[in-house]
């Protein structure tokens, strides 16, 4: 009873995300600024494979009946996409998911033009062929 309060009282102040995502699949939360991407999800059943209707509960997805209409079983399986079929539309439950925004560091490499005085008669391996007239000059991290 307790963990259920606790995930109640977290979820009240908790970002829902209302208005981001309305014509995208991925981008920026207006709201409170979090990068998001909008992924669907759908529950067959693990006896024979029939798609079951779908709900949200406490950021987890069940199905909307506890057991399945066609043979009875209670187990099933959640699939994820990231795009839906028009076939799928009825079952499938639409979840925007944070992506944290460590995931997303920049990397940068720059490139700077060959000198001509370079001393070209030098061998130095290379992992990968270098355009004409361009040599590698820094290549960072961030």
């Amino acid at each position: 009873m307790r963990l259920k309060l606790k995930q109640i009282i977290k979820n009240l102040f908790k970002c829902r995300h209302n208005g981001a995502l309305l014509c995208s699949n991925e981008g920026y939360c207006p709201d409170c600024g979090q990068y998001l991407k909008k992924s669907y999800y759908i529950i067959r059943c693990a006896c024979c494979d029939i798609k079951r209707g779908a709900k949200k509960e406490f950021d987890k997805i069940v199905p909307e009946d506890r057991f399945c209409s066609n043979c009875g079983e209670s187990k099933y399986i959640i699939e994820k996409y990231d795009k839906l079929n028009f076939v799928d539309i009825n079952y499938a439950i639409e979840v925007k998911e944070e992506i944290n925004g460590r995931e997303f560091e920049p990397y940068y490499e720059i490139w700077v033009d060959e000198p001509e005085l370079h001393n070209r008669n030098k061998e130095t391996k290379r992992d990968y062929p270098l355009l004409l007239g361009q040599v590698k000059y820094l290549k960072t991290g961030v």
